[in-house]
This record gives structure tokens, C-alpha cells and sequence, in this order.
């Protein structure tokens, strides 16, 4: 029987409050507490009285040690370790939920949201393989969900290194007292090979979660019997009960592969797995789901004599776009994704597959002094039949009035309701003046591209709003100008805040209704103003105005919830929620390997990454974070391939230099790493370089002092890019530890 003494409510164990008892295991009691030094809550894990020999403390011991050493958003994080009263004890944070069993009791799961959840967890415990450790007791019990639905693989207690060194076998030996035979684990959950008393390794760890996994979906374990010992014989020698056909077949394959009694036979690695689990959660149902009317709005080709007008022509284009968009019973793929398919020659069909729409809107644009002659034909993708096609010559002046006429086509051959009248504009006139509409499309254009575009579009917007001073849309824009240079450290924040500021507030108060001016100001008050409150309800207002606004939606996933809040995993849905509405922007999917190369998650980060630079190979950032994700990776040769092209693609911008220092200063080449601080350091002697990037490259030359003065410095200055980066981006991991930069992070989360 244990003795577990009860710690009193109010006790203080330095710096942690115990406040209640929240559950009891096999090793002890666990406790909320409260850390007053952090301000925050903790879990406490105090290990039973009646288990305090030397081997169950040493083995406590090694859970923390082995548990702390892992840094993964869906691992349990373990702050600290101490004695109390001749009890040893263990601080985690504290998860506001339960086990994975109280989850699937909580409500019936579909097979959709448990491969969700679990997913994430074998992400985690793909992690622990790759830092060499075997956990040897995977089980619902082991299984954190948080009332926000992310899920924490717990209890390292049972872990063991899988190719440990001389050191660590050592350490191993004394602090585990197996012998050769003797079972170590929860035996429903055991693996053929553990449940037999023989050597296990990651093998082991992949059927304990494929059992775990044929739980969930089948409400039952896989191996069952009257006693333990027939359980274990059935683990060994019996079959599991095909799951029902309610599962796809896709995802029993991936259980019965997991399942399979000889480990050669079964997944050879947890990443494995994760990965036919994500392809199974991109793919679509099995069953066809009722179609509904879809469409791709093609960008119009420019039949220009000097084909001069391709941003017209895709200015068009996306107009139809959004005025098709809100329609009910119509599916309009993402402006990004249909435009990928400019210029090249796939067929109909093809590009139907790709965007999964079952018609195409496709055009063509002849403009000739102050006239233009649209064309325009609806075809349907399976059979290539035209449903209707028509051409307008009007005058310049009448561009909106045709966009609407198409728009209106479109909806009545789609049998797609309009809302309210027939009467009822889809494409409501923006501008009066035509050639603010034709400066304010060309700088979208160029805005797209980012990197050098940047300055170019500014000054089309700024010469948009001189024209129509009413014009929201320009206006937003133009904000949104401002905060890209100012993301990219290309101007100082004194520069650009009154005016990026005032651009975005402009914008909303001409119109209210405007996603693009309610994401722009949120941007420049959490990039110039540290305002992560603000930010937030104008991000939340721009998406609840438009829910399928993809950019609206990455910012706020990548720059507020990961980079401004350290919600690492709501960052990563939001994002993949943006890529979802747009599945082949690269800009999108740079956003994401981004929120991924944060949380820590590099495999996925680098091959997102790659993915974006397939997708545009003309893309600055896109290379620039796949060479930051490969270089936190240490992948330092290909990082450094990778930053050095973004370098040579840029015109050897700062960002692009200053994560090659850091890399440089990873791979143990300090030489090379002082040799970039040093340019930059004199550029910046004659022009602007963010104090952000001069801090990191001090830090990646040696120089902490000289960092951190550039630090404080950066901070003072209100510097957009330190604003973003410092609290959680991978770069500025190292000057996170001193105390002194951890100082000026809580200023800055100081109301």
C-alpha cells in the first residue's frame, strides 16, 4: 500500500505554490501549483514514499533529466526537478484537461479528430526517437489532452536511450534495475517483442501507439483477455479484429502496419508514420460528398499589343473573383492557387483535379488607348463543354460595370442564388478614377513578390491615394507597404510608423467593412506598437468580415499567435487553415514553414519550405527559411547553400546575411560569422540596418556584450523585426538564455 503523505494547500516549495491535488499514479501524487516567480500555473509530480529507494529515485531522476533534454510542443515540458521533506519531486507545466481516455469519453470522436489529436502526439514521439529514446510506455494514460485540444505526450519514467554511449549505459545501468527478460511497461499496450522480455527499440514504441490508435477508432483494445497472461500470449501470437468499415481503408492499412508482430514489418521510423498519417488528413473522403458548384477564376490573358497590361489583366480577374466568392452555393478557389496556372498550357481537367473545382472561368484582355475588349468563357473541366462565353468593348471608365456584367453571368449559369435583388451589384466600384484602380492593381502586383518589389509598389500606392484621397483599399495597401519593409528591417520604425499607422486607420474609416484594413492595422500596431491586444481583435475582426481572407489569416497565425503569444500549435492550424483556402501559395506556405521551424517541428518546416521554393523558385523568403530551418536542423552545409542564394537573390539583404551568421556560428566557423557582422555593421555606418539583425550577428561573432547592447538597443528603438523575432524565433535562442536578455523580453510583456 503507498504511503503519499498529502502535501498541505499553501505549502511553498521556493518559488511554487501548491494549491490542490489533481491526480494520482503509479510513482505518487501530482499537484496544481502556482510558480510565483514566472507567474504561472505548474504541475507537480511528488514520488510515492514507499517508492523512495535508490533505484525509483534514480529512476525519477532520469525522467526529468530525459524528459527536460526534449524540447517539442506535444512533450510535457519539464521546468524543474527538487526534494521536499526527503520526497523528490518534478515540475511540468501544467495541461488544463485530462488523459487521452477522459477525451474519448468526453464525446464520440470522429475518426477525423482522433487522427488529429493523435498525429500530433506521434509527431512528438517521432522527436524522442530522434533524440534517441525509446519511450517503452506509450498509453492513453501517458496522454495529455489540454481543454484547447492539443495533446502532450507525458512520463518519460520508462525511457530508455536507444543507442546510448558508454557514459550513458553506465547511467542507465544504475538507474534501472531490468534484467535481461523482466517486463518494463503497461502490458496491454506492449509490443510482441517487449511482451516477450527481448531487446525493444522505436519499433516497439510504433505498436504501442498503433494500439493505442485501434483503441480510439474502435472504441476497444486490439488484444484482450481474462488475465495478464493471456493478454500477453495474444499480443504475441493473436490477431487484432479487423476495424470496422466506418474507417477508411487507408487508415487501417496505416494500424495494421503499425500492428505487425515482426518490428521488420512495421513502420521503420515514427516520422514514417506521422507522414502517411498527414497525407491521409489532406486527402478527401473516401465517399463523395454532394457536389457543389465550384469555379477557378483564371487571370485574363493580356491580348495588349505591347503585352503591357498583365496586371490589369489579373486585376480583373481577381475582382470577378471576389465578387463570386461570398455567394452561396458556389466554391471559388484561392486568387494564388488559380493564378499558379498562368501562362502554362495544362489542360482542363488537370487543373480541375488540382484546384477541385468543377468549372473554369477563363479570359482575355485587348486595351487600346481608352478602350478594352473582354472576352470571357465558362467551361466545365470533365468534358471541356463551354456553358457560356461572351466579349464587351466599352470604355476604360466601364471596367467595373463589365467585371459585374461576367460576375452576374456566372452566378445564373452556375444556378448559383444571388443575395437580395437582381439588381444587386457583385462588384461594387472602388474608385471613380480609373487610373487610381490601374496604380493600385500594379502595386498588388509588385507587393506579391516582396524583396525589392516592395519600394516600387509603395510609390504606386502612395500616387493612388493622391488621385482618389477615398480610395480604402489603396490606402490599405499602402499600410501594408509601410509593415512589409518594416517586417524586413529594410527602414526604421521612426520612419515608417506615423505613416503606416495612419494608412491603415485611413483605410478602415472609409470603409469599415474592409478585411484588408482591419489585417493591415493589425499588423502595424503589433509591429511599431507591441500592442499584442489590439492586434488581436483587429485580426479576429478582419477574419470574422472575411474567414476566407488567407493572408488576413497567416499574419495573424504566424506574427500574433506564434511570434507575439507562444501558441505555437493554434499558430501551426491557423496557418494550415490559410494554405487550405490557397493550397498552392507559396507565400502561404512559406508562412507556414515558418510557424513550423518555431515550434520546432524542422522535418516538416524543411520539407514546407521546399515546397514553397517549388512553388515560386523566384522567392527570397521562401528560401530564406528553409535555409533558417535547415540550419537549426544542423543541416549546416545545405543551409548555407540555401542562405546564400537567398543572399544573391536579394541583393545580400540583411535578413538573408544575418541568418547565415547564424548558421556559420552553429557549424563552429566563427571566422565566417565575424566577416558578415563586420559588413553589416558598416552598412549600417551609411545606411539603416535593423539593431535586430546587428544583435544576432554579434551574438553568432562571439560578441555577447556588443549583442546585448544591440538588443537593448533595438527594443528602445521600438525595431519592428526585434518586435516579431526576439521572444520565440529559433534565432535569438542562444541570447535567450542570458538573464540579461530575458530582462528586456518581460519588459516587453510588461502591460
Amino acid at each position: 500500500m503507498k504511503t503519499c503523505m498529502a502535501v498541505a494547500f499553501g505549502t511553498q516549495l521556493g518559488s511554487y505554490r501548491i494549491e490542490s491535488p489533481i491526480g494520482e499514479g503509479g510513482m505518487g501524487t501530482v499537484y496544481r501549483a502556482f510558480d510565483t516567480k514566472l507567474n504561472r500555473p505548474v504541475a507537480i509530480k511528488f514520488l510515492s514514499g514507499d517508492l523512495a529507494d535508490a533505484a525509483e529515485r534514480r529512476r525519477f531522476q532520469r525522467e526529468a533529466q530525459m524528459a527536460s533534454s526534449l524540447n517539442h510542443p506535444h512533450i510535457l515540458t519539464v521546468h524543474d526537478a527538487g526534494e521536499f521533506e526527503g520526497r523528490q519531486y518534478l515540475v511540468t507545466e501544467f495541461v488544463d484537461g485530462g488523459t487521452l481516455k477522459d477525451w474519448a469519453k468526453a464525446e464520440k470522436r470522429t475518426w477525423r479528430q482522433t487522427v488529429e489529436l493523435l498525429t500530433d502526439v506521434a509527431d512528438g514521439l517521432a522527436a524522442a526517437h530522434a533524440a534517441g529514446m525509446t519511450h517503452r510506455d506509450i498509453k492513453p494514460a501517458n496522454i495529455l489532452v489540454a481543454k484547447n485540444g492539443y495533446a502532450k505526450l507525458a512520463d518519460f519514467g520508462l525511457a530508455k536511450l536507444t543507442d546510448p554511449t558508454p557514459e550513458d549505459v553506465t547511467r542507465t545501468l544504475a538507474a534501472e534495475p531490468t534484467r535481461p527478460g523482466m517486463l518494463v511497461g503497461t502490458i496491454a499496450y506492449m509490443s510482441p517483442e517487449q511482451a516477450s522480455g527481448r531487446p525493444v527499440d522505436a519499433r516497439s514504441d510504433i505498436f504501442s501507439f498503433g494500439v493505442v490508435l485501434y483503441e480510439l477508432l474502435a472504441g476497444r483494445r486490439p488484444f484482450v483477455g481474462p488475465n495478464d497472461l493471456v493478454v500477453l500470449q495474444t499480443i504475441i501470437h493473436g490477431a487484432a479484429q479487423p476495424l470496422a468499415e466506418g474507417v477508411p481503408a487507408a487508415l487501417r492499412a496505416v494500424v495494421e502496419r503499425a500492428l505487425e508482430k515482426d518490428p521488420a514489418d512495421r513502420y521503420q521510423s515514427m516520422r514514417d508514420l506521422v507522414i502517411d498519417l498527414r497525407r491521409l488528413l489532406r486527402q478527401r473522403a473516401e465517399a463523395p460528398a454532394e457536389r457543389v458548384a465550384s469555379i477557378a477564376v483564371l487571370p485574363f490573358a493580356d491580348m495588349s499589343a505591347a503585352k503591357d497590361q498583365d496586371w490589369f489583366c489579373d486585376g480583373i480577374a481577381e475582382e470577378i473573383l471576389n465578387a463570386l466568392t461570398p455567394l452561396k452555393g458556389l466554391r471559388v478557389a484561392a486568387r494564388t492557387s488559380a493564378s499558379s496556372f498562368k501562362g502554362k498550357s495544362d489542360d482542363l481537367r488537370t487543373i480541375g483535379e488540382k484546384l477541385n473545382v468543377t468549372t473554369v472561368l477563363e479570359g482575355s484582355v485587348r486595351r487600346a488607348g481608352d478602350r478594352v475588349r473582354i472576352t470571357a468563357r465558362l467551361s466545365e473541366v470533365e468534358n471541356g463543354y463551354q456553358l457560356w462565353s461572351e466579349r464587351y468593348d466599352r470604355e476604360l471608365k466601364d471596367i467595373f460595370d463589365v467585371q459585374d456584367e461576367i460576375a452576374k453571368a456566372i452566378a445564373e449559369r452556375l444556378k448559383v442564388t444571388l443575395a437580395g435583388a437582381k439588381d444587386v451589384r457583385l462588384v461594387g466600384q472602388a474608385t471613380p478614377n480609373v487610373e487610381a484602380y490601374q496604380l493600385y492593381l500594379k502595386g498588388r502586383a509588385l507587393l506579391g513578390r516582396r524583396g525589392a518589389s516592395i519600394p516600387l509598389a509603395l510609390d504606386l500606392f502612395r500616387k493612388a491615394v493622391e488621385l482618389d484621397p477615398g480610395y480604402s483599399l489603396a490606402w490599405a495597401g499602402l499600410a501594408d507597404a509601410f509593415t512589409g519593409l518594416a517586417i524586413t528591417g529594410s527602414v526604421s520604425s521612426s520612419e515608417s510608423k506615423r505613416q503606416a499607422m495612419a494608412a491603415a486607420t485611413r483605410s478602415i474609416e472609409l470603409d469599415p467593412g474592409s478585411a484588408a484594413g482591419h489585417s493591415a492595422l493589425a499588423n502595424a500596431t503589433l509591429l511599431y506598437e507591441n500592442n499584442r491586444t489590439r492586434a488581436r481583435q483587429e485580426f479576429e475582426r478582419a477574419l470574422e468580415l472575411s474567414p476566407s481572407y488567407a493572408l488576413g489569416r497567416c499574419w495573424y497565425a504566424c506574427f500574433y499567435l506564434q511570434w507575439a503569444r507562444g501558441e505555437f500549435e493554434q499558430g501551426i492550424a491557423e496557418a494550415r487553415r490559410a494554405l487550405d483556402i490557397d493550397p498552392l501559395s507559396s507565400y502561404l506556405s512559406m508562412i507556414l514553414a515558418c510557424c513550423l521551424c518555431t515550434a520546432g517541428r524542422l522535418e516538416e518546416a524543411i520539407e514546407t519550405a521546399r515546397q514553397a521554393v517549388q512553388q515560386d523558385p523566384e522567392t527570397f523568403v521562401a528560401r530564406w527559411i528553409l535555409g533558417v530551418s535547415l540550419g537549426t536542423a544542423g543541416r549546416f552545409e545545405e543551409a548555407v547553400s540555401t542562405l546564400e542564394a537567398a543572399a544573391g537573390m536579394s541583393g545580400r539583404h540583411s535578413r538573408a546575411l544575418c541568418s547565415l551568421a547564424g548558421v556559420f556560428a552553429q557549424w563552429g566557423k566563427p571566422l565566417e560569422a565575424s566577416a558578415l557582422h563586420c559588413e553589416l555593421m558598416d552598412r549600417a555606418s551609411r545606411g539603416h540596418i535593423s539593431a535586430s539583425y546587428l544583435a544576432l550577428t554579434a551574438e553568432a561573432a562571439g560578441q555577447r556584450e556588443e549583442a546585448l547592447a544591440l538588443a537593448r538597443r533595438a527594443w528602445d528603438e521600438r525595431d519592428p523585426p526585434f518586435i516579431l523575432h526576439a521572444r520565440h524565433f529559433p534565432e535569438f535562442r542562444a541570447l535567450r538564455s542570458d538573464p540579461r536578455f530575458a530582462a528586456i523580453l518581460r519588459e516587453m510583456d510588461s502591460p
